[in-house]
Formats: C-alpha cells, sequence, structure tokens
C-alpha cells in the first residue's frame, strides 16, 4: 500500500500544480501548445526508449496478448455503442453534454499504464516482470495511440464519402493514423532498435531521453490544466456528471475485474506472474495521454479530463485492492 501511495503522490503534486497554474489566462491559454508538444515530441521519445529497452527477444505468452488486447477492445466497444445508444433514445447528437462516444469510450478504458502501471508492476511482482509490464504498455498504445486513430480517421473519411476509390481511402487513413503518427512510429522504431540491438550515437540517445523525460511532467501538468475547466463542467453541465461516474465505474471496476476473469479462464496457458500484470495494467486510472488523445482526434477532452481526475483519486484505494484479489 505505501509502494503504491508513493508512486502515486508525485504524479498528484505534479496534478496539482498544474491545477493552480489553470487559474491563470497565460497558462490555459498554453494548454494546446502543451498538447502538441507530448503528443508530436515527448511521448514518442518516452516510448522509443521504453520500448527499445524491453526484452523483446524472449518469450511471449500468446495469452497476455490476447487478454491485454481483448477485454481492452471489448470494454471499449460496449462503451461506445453505449453511449450512442443512450444519446438516441435520448434524442441527442453525439456531441452534446461531455458524451461523445469517443471520448467516454476512452475515458472508460485508456489507463496510466506508461507513467504509473509498469512502476507498480515492478513494485508489487518484481524486475522479472519487466517484460510483462512493458509488453503491457506498448500493447495499450497500440490500441489507442493507433487504433483509436485509424477509427477515427476511417471515420471521417467514409462520412466525407472521399473520392478516389477504396485505395485513395485507405491511403488518406493510414497516412494520419499510421504513417505520419509520430507514436506509431516510436514504437517501429523502438522495436528496429530493442530487436536489432543497434544503438543510436550517444548524444542522440541522450537527447531522446531528456525529451523523454519531459513526458510524465509536462503530461501530468497538462492534464491539471484541464482540472478547473472540468469542474466548471460539472457546475454548468457540459459535462455529464452520469458520464463520468459510469465512465469511472468501467475504468476502475469493469475492466480490471473482466481482465481478472480473462486471466483464470485461461487456466495454466498464463503464469501468475503475468497474469497478475495484465490485472494490474487493467486497474490504472485514466491516462494523462487520453486527454491528448481525445482532443487530437475528438476537439475536446473535458469529460476525459473529469474522469481522469476522478479515477486517479479514487485509484488510491482501488488499486490496492485489485491487487489484494491477486493474493
Amino acid at each position: 500500500m505505501l509502494h503504491v501511495l508513493g508512486i502515486i503522490a508525485p504524479m498528484f503534486l505534479l496534478l496539482g500544480v498544474g491545477m493552480a497554474a489553470s487559474f491563470s489566462e497565460r497558462f490555459r491559454s498554453a494548454q494546446p501548445g502543451l498538447n502538441a508538444f507530448v503528443f508530436y515530441f515527448s511521448l514518442p521519445a518516452f516510448i522509443f526508449i521504453a520500448v527499445a529497452n524491453a526484452p523483446l527477444n524472449d518469450g511471449v505468452p500468446l495469452a497476455f496478448i490476447a487478454i491485454s488486447l481483448g477485454v481492452t477492445a471489448l470494454v471499449f466497444a460496449i462503451a461506445y455503442l453505449g453511449a450512442i445508444a443512450i444519446n438516441r433514445v435520448r434524442k441527442r447528437p453525439d456531441d452534446v453534454a461531455g458524451v461523445a462516444p469517443g471520448a467516454f469510450a476512452i475515458a472508460s478504458t485508456y489507463g496510466n499504464v506508461g507513467y504509473l502501471g509498469v512502476p507498480i508492476v515492478l513494485s508489487v511482482l518484481g524486475p522479472e516482470a519487466a517484460l510483462g509490464a512493458a509488453l503491457g504498455q506498448l500493447l495499450h498504445n497500440v490500441l489507442f495511440m493507433v487504433g483509436y486513430p485509424l477509427m477515427k480517421t476511417l471515420g471521417r473519411e467514409t462520412r466525407a464519402r472521399a473520392a478516389g476509390g477504396i485505395g485513395m481511402l485507405l491511403w488518406r487513413v493510414a497516412k494520419r493514423s499510421v504513417v505520419f503518427n509520430p507514436v506509431v512510429l516510436s514504437v517501429v522504431a523502438g522495436v528496429i532498435v530493442g530487436v536489432t540491438e543497434v544503438r543510436p550515437p550517444a548524444v542522440i540517445t541522450a537527447s531522446i531521453e531528456m525529451l523523454g523525460n519531459a513526458a510524465i511532467p509536462t503530461a501530468m501538468f497538462a492534464v491539471g490544466l484541464t482540472i478547473k475547466p472540468a469542474w466548471e463542467g460539472f457546475r454548468t453541465r457540459s459535462v455529464s456528471p452520469g458520464g463520468v461516474a459510469v465512465a469511472t465505474v468501467l475504468k476502475l471496476a469493469v475492466l480490471p475485474l473482466a481482465t481478472l476473469a480473462a486471466v483464470l479462464l485461461m487456466g495454466d496457458a498464463l503464469s501468475p506472474q503475468w497474469g497478475a500484470a495484465a490485472v494490474i495494467m487493467a486497474a490504472m486510472p485514466v491516462s494523462s495521454t487520453a486527454n491528448i488523445v481525445a482532443f487530437e482526434y475528438d476537439g475536446d477532452s473535458r469529460l476525459v479530463g473529469a474522469t481522469t481526475l476522478v479515477t486517479s483519486v479514487l485509484a488510491v484505494a482501488t488499486i490496492p485492492l485489485i491487487i489484494g484479489l491477486l493474493g
């Protein structure tokens, strides 16, 4: 419990600094620039270093990959389709009242696996769980930093009835969400470096590490900047309290418990260490990066920011409870 609190506390302090800064218009107006810096520079550098240093040549159980991707994708689909259905029943468009399906589904499933999940997995399971932690982070990033942009871009292009046939449509989708996606490029580069063990010159590596080291404080500061607008959204009803509550339950309870159920169903196909890593990763609060993704592809991160705040506070209690279920 104290290990977990010791890891979470500094993040809360950084988030609090950002929240305090959000009362100044100077810093509120800087949020788009901070988000862009993290998304296009600092986060790719952070991911590149993590992937390049992961023991990719070691064996990986396929059950871990199936659970990490499958359960998260299933809960995401339920949240996304559920938001669409509720909006239609209420006869509201999908982009009002803070319950846009994309942002809601992200808030329900996109966990802080990198900044918080990896340190907690290593502190609870030991350094021998490093591969599971790194792979869990990589799979999560692929799902949300590649899969979600691909889905959003494909949806926009389909609605726009892009000319040029299916080939041109797929190229436009791939160009935005894969070919020119800085996070995807960083994952590919990290895998190449990790597998070939061909390291960049020391000066380049040091520069990338410096950029990557800025990802956590900058992202948490940017999340803090969203808290005041998110709170104001609660007051003005521009952020749905019900949407935040349901997303919180899905993220902190449904997703980790569904992952635990899948691990138990796999039986001997997954060792206790790999199974525990998958469950702990699923129990993380909403990622600060989720705000950046929602802002980049949905144009509004208020609901995600509010859910990040709520889940980060409640995770102080829920993470130890989930770990306790693992025995």
